[in-house]
């Protein structure tokens, strides 16, 4: 999840500022972008993942907001705090921030850690901790797409449309770091298998598959009714997975 939110926020960015994909790929402008978000990236991070871990550690929302009550948080708590809070438990809430400082150190060296990277350097989660992949897959999607639709917001252009490959990318990556504990080569035999192959394969069976798709499509659907995100995906989204 933590890793999924840095490619895609930074995703978002990259879209919205760069002019080509050559661009895009130096990183010297992913340097400007990093020192420039640097001072609101806790914010950014606990905007899309506060919400995500309360999901994940309290049964419903009501017992969230009374947890919640009950702590007399309001506007001026802390972001540390609050994921502190969702996070229920040091280890997990440990195991977060380690997460967060390995992606910030890599963006800070001009890149955007990529799958091997990952599968190579990530830590197991505490014990205790697991979710079952339905849960899990759930809320990959939805770190990486509200990650990569807050990005764009940012960006400060005004665009309001997420590019269709961008989040094609994502969705694969994401569950290429999810779901397997080896590295693997995502895209290898794209142009014989397809994207829905490159799907297919990366999500290991088809319940994964299903709950990937099904999870994008009604992530697009809420992005598109509360942050106004247009054009670009649409129904193309569900035609082309």
């Amino acid at each position: 999840m933590v890793r999924g939110f840095f490619d895609s926020f930074f995703s978002g960015l990259l879209d919205s500022k760069a002019q080509s994909v050559e661009e895009k790929r130096q990183p010297r402008l992913l340097k400007q972008l990093v020192a420039a978000c640097y001072e609101n990236m806790s914010g950014c991070f606990s905007n899309v993942m506060f919400p995500l871990l309360l999901g994940m550690n309290f049964e419903s929302y009501d017992k969230a907001v009374e947890a919640m009550q009950a702590h007399h948080f309001n506007n001026d708590t802390s972001h540390k705090l609050l994921l502190r809070f969702a996070c229920q438990s040091k280890p997990l809430y440990d195991t977060l921030v380690a997460e967060y400082r390995r992606q910030m150190e890599t963006l800070l060296l001009g890149h955007i850690q990529s799958v091997a990277e990952h599968v190579r350097t990530r830590q197991p989660m505490p014990e205790g901790e697991e979710m079952d992949s339905d849960h899990a897959i759930r809320a990959v999607v939805r770190a990486e797409m509200h990650g990569y639709a807050l990005g764009i917001k940012v960006s400060g252009t005004g665009r309001t449309s997420l590019h269709q490959p961008t989040v094609f990318r994502l969705m694969a990556e994401g569950m290429a770091t999810l779901l397997h504990d080896e590295e693997t080569d995502v895209w290898a035999d794209m142009e014989k298998i397809g994207l829905d192959g490159v799907y297919r394969r990366v999500c290991k069976d088809a319940r994964n598959y299903e709950t990937l798709i099904n999870e994008m499509n009604q992530a697009y659907e809420d992005l598109a009714t509360a942050e106004g995100i247009v054009s670009a995906l649409g129904d193309d989204n569900k035609d082309n997975t």
